[in-house]
């Protein structure tokens, strides 16, 4: 057996298991791979737009701040008292103005108490006098230089303000070293420049509070637009590259993933501080929620593909168990043990319970069709037997007709040796049993035979005429099959009253069909069978050529009775088969082929 064929048997079984692997499991994991795959997209998507959101609450959060500085910077600039006393600090009380601009300070911030983180504020009026919301590491000294320098920086500047991202942190107990804050002069329309503001926020603080509300696994990083990291949540450097690349985009916002980082990347920029926000999610997160809900899924799924193969398993061993029973009991069978049954249990199915059946209803025909052919064997050895011992009599008739003739022609008794002739012709033919077709030629000499010696015994009543198209002579016939035709004629269909009676014999070809017509003028069958001493019947002969005729040709051959007033007219039509002789100077029981008609 070859390989392959060890490899993936013919087998039913084996079928049923492809087909199910083929048409259910490799779809089925194709499908999962595409769900898995378009999930992750969509999950990475989600993710993405998760970390898009909170990169947006970050900025709102931090233009909050800023807005929030903005905010105070205009109501202290509304404030009349605030003005006057910072415009001529002289005219009060040194502890009395310092007690009404902290109380400003700490109004503006109660108002804004919703807010992440705390303003601290810082005046200087144009005495130089420092004015803070918040207790200073240091002495408060007068800071008149640090006005004027602040005045030339933000009257040369584009703007009547200025951010410093990088200030210093003066205030006391408050952590981290750098403050965010907005210098800005306050001045009036009437009295002029009159002091400088600093508006701060401790931009730490704020960022260790917005961390809080992150996911622990998300990295978020401030840097400036020269490279500088401002504020990062993790110790982890930010690359260089990812900065550049970030910068060199020119947007204000977007994310990418990062091939080398292994990571997803969102930004926004803050254009008045020249700030990048930068979130990054490593992609480890996405997945191992991924490969936890792969895990789940292909958990069940070899659950269900372990059921699966179980199922199939049982289902074609209980269909192929019984067909693997029926192919051993008829291989049996085949080996000529007749005796194997199929037991068919009560749980099977209709099909093998037919087929069951089936079987075992072929076993017993197939024995009885035995019993029946050797009963008939031993009767044609029986009838074999008596044939052998029938033979003598019949060779004793031929020997002693052949002494009957040569007495006569020695008495010179020349009808006597006429009718031994044709009576020796005629019992040849018929004991010949081993040829059952002759040529029509050789049949009309039979029909000849018969002829001469009905007409000595009926004294010369009929006259047989022969009508036989020449390309018909070696037609083959049934033998003896125009004898009971005549016979009947002969014996039954004359009135010996009314003269002599005409027998025609006509042979002729109609395509593919023979036609043998024998046709009397005599009394017809009705008249016949009135008549007392006659007989009602077709005669033996007659049906022992239809079961002949039958035997050689089934349905093709038939026996037409046309009768009249006058007369009865046999024709019988037979497949036309032409034998023509092996030689013109051989005999006529030589044939060497057939032609024609069929």
């Amino acid at each position: 057996m070859p390989i392959w064929r060890r490899l993936f048997p013919n087998t039913l079984k084996y079928r049923l298991f492809m087909a199910y692997i083929t048409l259910l499991m490799v779809p089925l994991c194709v499908a999962i791979f595409y769900l898995f795959q378009h999930f992750e997209s969509i999950r990475q998507k989600d993710m993405m737009d998760r970390m898009t959101e909170r990169m947006q609450q970050v900025y709102v959060s931090l233009t909050d701040m800023m807005a929030f500085a903005y905010k105070a910077n205009i109501m202290l600039s509304q404030d009349e008292g605030l003005i006057q006393i910072m415009h001529d600090p002289d005219k009060y009380d040194p502890l009395e103005r310092k007690k009404v601009i902290e109380s400003k300070m700490f109004g503006i911030n109660n108002s804004f108490f919703f807010h992440q983180a705390e303003l601290y504020f810082r005046f200087i009026d144009r005495k130089g006098n420092v004015y803070t919301s918040y207790a200073p590491n240091n002495q408060l000294t007068n800071s008149l230089n640090e006005l004027l320098d602040w005045q030339k920086k933000l009257q040369g500047g584009s703007h009547p303000y200025r951010w410093m991202a990088d200030d210093w942190n003066d205030v006391r107990g408050s952590q981290g070293s750098k403050l965010l804050s907005l210098y800005t002069v306050l001045d009036d329309q009437l009295r002029g420049n009159y002091g400088l503001a600093r508006i701060s926020i401790n931009i730490q603080e704020w960022f260790r509070s917005t961390l809080k509300d992150s996911p622990a696994n998300q990295d978020l990083t401030i840097f400036t637009g020269q490279g500088e990291i401002v504020l990062q949540s993790k110790e982890t450097a930010f690359s260089s590259v990812m900065m550049q690349r970030i910068m060199s985009v020119q947007a204000k916002e977007g994310h990418f993933e990062d091939e080398r980082a292994l990571s997803l990347v969102n930004y926004s920029y803050l254009e008045e501080l020249d700030w990048y926000v930068v979130s990054r999610m490593p992609l480890s997160e996405l997945q191992k929620e991924i490969q936890r809900l792969r895990f789940i899924a292909f958990f069940f799924l070899t659950i269900l593909v372990i059921a699966f193969v179980l199922v199939t398993i049982f289902l074609s061993a209980r269909m192929t168990e019984p067909l693997y029973v029926l192919k051993r009991s008829m291989e049996e069978a085949s080996d000529k043990k007749l005796n194997v049954k199929i037991s068919i249990g009560k749980n099977a199915t209709d099909e093998v319970r037919s087929l069951g059946e089936s079987f075992n209803r072929m076993i017993d025909d197939i024995i009885e069709l035995f019993n029946k052919l050797k009963l008939e064997e031993r009767q044609k050895q029986a009838v074999r037997f008596q044939m052998l011992l029938s033979q003598m009599n019949p060779h004793f008739l031929l020997n002693t007709l052949n002494t009957v003739k040569w007495i006569a022609r020695k008495e010179k008794q020349e009808s006597i040796v006429g009718i031994c002739t044709s009576l020796g012709v005629i019992l040849e033919a018929s004991l010949n049993s081993d040829i059952e077709m002759i040529s029509l030629k050789e049949e009309i000499q039979l029909l000849r035979s018969y002829e001469s010696i009905q007409s000595f015994r009926f004294r010369d009543s009929f006259t047989v005429l022969y009508e036989v198209e020449e390309s018909v002579q070696y037609a083959l016939v049934p033998k003896l099959s125009l004898q009971p035709l005549a016979e009947n004629a002969i014996v039954h269909g004359f009135d010996s009253a009314k003269g002599c009676g005409t027998i025609r014999v006509r042979a002729r070809a109609e395509g593919s069909e023979l036609i043998l017509e024998v046709e009397d003028n005599g009394i017809g069958m009705e008249e016949a069978a009135r008549r007392p001493g006659r007989r009602s019947g077709h005669g033996i002969g007659l049906s022992n050529l239809r079961e002949r005729l039958q035997l050689l040709f089934k349905r093709e051959s038939s026996i037409e009775f046309v009768t009249g007033a006058e007369g009865t007219l046999v024709r019988v039509k037979l497949p036309l088969l032409i034998a023509k002789p092996y030689s013109q100077e051989g005999g006529g029981g030589h044939v060497d082929g057939f032609s024609g008609g069929r």
